[in-house]
């Protein structure tokens, strides 16, 4: 039997008549009615079997269960893009497969989350209601997931980044030859913020029900915009990995992700976020945790500032840092105790990155 006989056999073929036998209190009968509901097919819950309104929409919930299971057995998807389509809670019926005979990758899935907004007349988009793209609709879930479930609390710091850009402008040729790529800010950064997190691992704790469970491998996300939002592919064990591995890696994640290429553990398995606002006026902003994780760092631009130092006037390049924390995992002592730490590594370069 087919999908479609499946369902038509659900729908049923007679709903101007109640059959006979069948006993159901007059609303449910005309809910049945306009619903296209055979009363047969419907399990009274009432006195004597009787058939109650909650009797017809309980079957409605059951029955748009079953035909989506239908319709879904009737699509080819890949396990991976069954997957991340489920967690991201867009339909695969909506997307358009690119595998043998039309089957759904997860390359597909992501382009799909990736899908921009609609063009906007000439005249501009005030005015306009503006549709919600998958990827958006997903993003607004996880936010106010993150917001109503973590209790976040937040710290700032200015980090003085003089002697960081140095190191780097220092080996930048010579990294560039050695790795085949070139290293930028955020590259001492994930490491930093990954060391750190040795000291500190209740950075790399998450919630489950009622107990702290602590992360074994210490995998830092790295915010990437796209057009139409962030994803944030992770660098597995980044305390461990030297400084050439960790540019090579950042930079391979970043262009597959803006490719729509990534595989779904490595968007789904980072255990801290660093988001950075640099390239933009932007000096400082908090951020929203990406559940289940219980921190994230952000940077803003760094800046010029003046400075006294013996009686003299000095310029410093100066960025700040926040981070964003979990208030049911990490206490605020722990928390400025991680930024001061991180602060030092960054602040003495040349010692922290010495051996890598």
């Amino acid at each position: 039997m087919t999908g479609v006989e499946k369902l038509e056999m659900l729908r049923g073929s007679n709903f101007s008549e109640k059959p006979e036998g069948i006993k159901a209190v007059p609303a449910a009968s005309r809910m049945a009615k306009e619903e296209g509901i055979d009363l047969s097919l419907v399990k009274g819950s009432g006195p004597n079997g009787i058939i109650l309104v909650k009797d017809i929409e309980n079957f409605k919930v059951s029955q748009g269960a079953i035909e989506g299971t239908l319709r879904t057995e009737e699509i080819r998807a890949s396990t991976l893009a069954k997957k991340l389509a489920e967690k991201r809670s867009i339909p695969l019926e909506t997307i358009q497969g690119s595998g043998t005979r039309g089957r759904i990758m997860m390359s597909d899935v992501i382009k799909a989350m990736e899908k921009p907004l609609p063009m906007m007349e000439e005249r501009g988009i005030f005015g306009q209601t503006i549709p919600m793209t998958q990827m958006r609709k997903v993003i607004a879930k996880r936010m106010v997931q993150s917001a109503f479930t973590s209790p976040h609390i937040y710290f700032f710091t200015d980090v003085e980044m003089d002697g960081l850009i140095q190191l780097r402008e220092k080996i930048l040729e010579h990294f560039e030859k050695e790795f085949k790529v070139r290293i930028s800010v955020n590259d001492f950064l994930i490491k930093a913020v990954a060391l750190t997190i040795r000291e500190f691992p209740m950075l790399n704790a998450m919630v489950k029900g009622e107990e702290i469970y602590v992360m074994p491998d210490i995998n830092v996300g790295l915010a990437v915009a796209m057009e139409e939002g962030l994803i944030v592919p992770a660098i597995p064990q980044a305390d461990r990995l030297g400084l050439g591995r960790i540019a090579q890696m950042r930079a391979d994640l970043i262009n597959r992700a803006r490719a729509g290429k990534l595989k779904l553990e490595e968007i789904e398995r980072g255990t801290f976020t660093v988001s950075s606002l640099a390239q933009f006026d932007i000096t400082f902003f908090t951020a929203l945790l990406n559940p289940p994780q219980s921190g994230i760092l952000t940077i803003g631009k760094t800046c010029d500032h003046l400075f006294l130092k013996d009686d003299q006037v000095v310029v410093k390049k100066i960025g700040r840092f926040g981070l964003s924390v979990d208030h049911r995992i990490i206490d605020g002592t722990v928390a400025a105790a991680f930024l001061q730490s991180l602060k030092k590594r960054l602040e003495d370069p040349t010692f922290t990155f010495m051996h890598l």
